[in-house]
């Protein structure tokens, strides 16, 4: 993946949101993914809607296709542009393929999020998708904010597929665009919205489905606080 120059904002940023006691051999967090394509283009959700034959990405899309719920983290840049404020809250997460297409590669969702501090406060949102081909995610709220979440990193990058039996999505969503300056962490597991036990794919074939991604664990932002932050 090419690298692109590194923007100190970033760096501060970093250093003040995240604490890590080594680094790996990639640096995509300290890259601006503001610039080299890294915004939402609506040729790759169009071109993703009308269908793949691309068997890896299929399956990525036909993996996080469904209903995932779990822990979200939001690290935002405060009004003074320099300070961060951080929220930790929970969420569910609902991946649609656009027409109901099994080879879409794009699609819409829906997020519900729900204060974790025992407000009883709750949100809906909606959202658009697409995977590049790349197999980064990209996610854009109706508000305009949008994510991306980078196939190839391995600190700050996600990962989709099996871990210990269960379907998993975890990873970190770097804003960019109207969302430049925000990163957002989830820890999701695919669950039934009916109640019902849920089958993970790799139980529903009999063996080990492939995982998306390159991030390796898990890694918690510090001093966040629990609100649910209005998005």
């Amino acid at each position: 993946m090419k690298k692109f120059n590194r923007i100190w904002m970033w760096m501060a940023i970093a250093a003040a949101s995240f604490s890590f006691t080594s680094c790996d051999d990639d640096d995509y967090w300290y890259d601006d993914y503001n610039h080299g394509g890294w915004g939402w283009n609506q040729g790759d959700w169009n071109n993703g809607s009308n269908g793949s034959q691309d068997d890896k990405l299929l399956s990525e899309a036909q993996t996080l296709t469904g209903d995932w719920r779990g822990s979200v983290m939001l690290s935002e840049l405060a009004e003074d542009g320099q300070s961060r404020n951080n929220y930790s809250f929970n969420a569910e997460m609902t991946f649609y393929q656009a027409g109901d297409k099994v080879n879409s590669l794009s699609g819409n969702g829906i997020e519900v999020d729900y204060a974790d501090d025992g407000s009883n406060e709750s949100q809906t949102l909606k959202f658009t998708w697409y995977i590049d081909k790349n197999g980064d995610i990209y996610i854009r709220y109706n508000s305009g904010a949008t994510y991306v979440m980078d196939a190839g990193a391995k600190q700050y990058g996600f990962y989709l597929g099996d871990e210990k039996g269960q379907d998993v999505f975890y990873g970190y969503m770097i804003g960019t665009g109207k969302a430049k300056g925000d990163v957002m962490q989830i820890d999701l597991v695919r669950y039934d919205p009916s109640g019902a036990r849920k089958k993970t794919r790799s139980a529903a074939t009999d063996s080990v489905a492939p995982g998306f991604g390159k991030a390796t664990g898990r890694a918690f932002m510090p001093h966040a606080i629990k609100k649910l932050p209005r998005r």
